[in-house]
């Protein structure tokens, strides 16, 4: 299997990188197993003083690769799978892991940040944006929800109706627009320089203070994980078996408006 996240750790900080530029760095059933057993090494990282998340080529993350997930149902369930309703299936790991991460997690977005790849970038503590960037939470467009474990951090940092939006309308925003809803941390003229400025400045705190920093503002972002991990993933299974899902993507893909079946009761 070939590395499409790749990680290289030094003197404590760890860099984790997509590495599938030629495909937009979308995210394969693979690109999910890969970047989950990273997440699950750093986390045993006992000397690990920060984590960098970085892409290779134009686009940070374009989202979920649909050729490579539809061409195997068993990789659908693969990643919805989990034991308990509340637990975190393989696509949650790969977002709310991050937050399991004692370290602080920078995340460095340039070009399209849409889809899986905003959602992965939802699980760190900074996301730093190069002003090209733009974002965009693509799943209604398909007629499909969010299931990554994105509405845990969304409704931390977002107003009700910003976030409600924003996962609505499915249509990319500028950088600038998303750190006025405060969907980014910051946006930088030169994205390395500003990534390196604040490395610079977390590692020379104590990491003790950082991490029982990171644990307590946790207390209100996380305060209902478990309810909202359970219902990203009962409303998706939901729509999976309904009609409507079909003639959201045969409209988009044939660019027709048929109408939709209003007799689903939710």
């Amino acid at each position: 299997m070939s590395h499409l996240v790749t990680l290289n750790i030094e003197a404590g900080v760890a860099t984790v990188t997509f590495n599938r530029p030629d495909k937009l760095n979308a995210l394969s059933y693979e690109s999910f197993v890969q970047l989950a057993r990273i997440i699950k090494q750093l986390k045993k990282e006992k000397s690990l003083r920060l984590v960098i998340i970085d892409a290779n080529g134009s686009d940070f993350c374009t989202g979920l690769d649909v050729k490579n997930i539809s061409r195997s149902p068993t990789k659908m369930l693969k990643l919805l799978f989990k034991w308990l309703p509340g637990n975190a299936n393989l696509a949650q790991r790969v977002t709310i892991g991050w937050q399991e991460i004692k370290a602080p997690v920078i995340c460095k977005i340039h070009g399209r940040c849409f889809g899986g790849g905003m959602q992965i970038a939802l699980g760190a503590d900074f996301r730093l944006a190069s002003r090209n960037a733009q974002f965009a939470i693509m799943e209604s467009r398909w007629g499909l929800t969010p299931d990554m474990a994105g509405s845990v951090m969304l409704q931390g940092l977002m107003p009700y109706d910003q976030a409600l939006k924003l996962t609505h309308m499915a249509e990319p925003i500028s950088a600038d627009t998303a750190q006025a809803v405060n969907l980014v941390t910051q946006v930088c003229d030169d994205l390395d320089h500003e990534c390196e400025q604040l490395k610079a400045a977390l590692l020379v705190q104590s990491p003790d203070a950082l991490a029982a920093n990171k644990r307590t503002y946790q207390k209100r972002m996380l305060a209902y994980r478990r309810q909202l991990l359970a219902a990203e993933t009962f409303n998706q299974i939901r729509i999976l078996r309904g009609k409507n899902v079909k003639r959201a993507i045969s409209n988009r893909l044939k660019g027709e408006t048929k109408p939709f079946d209003n007799s689903a009761n939710w």
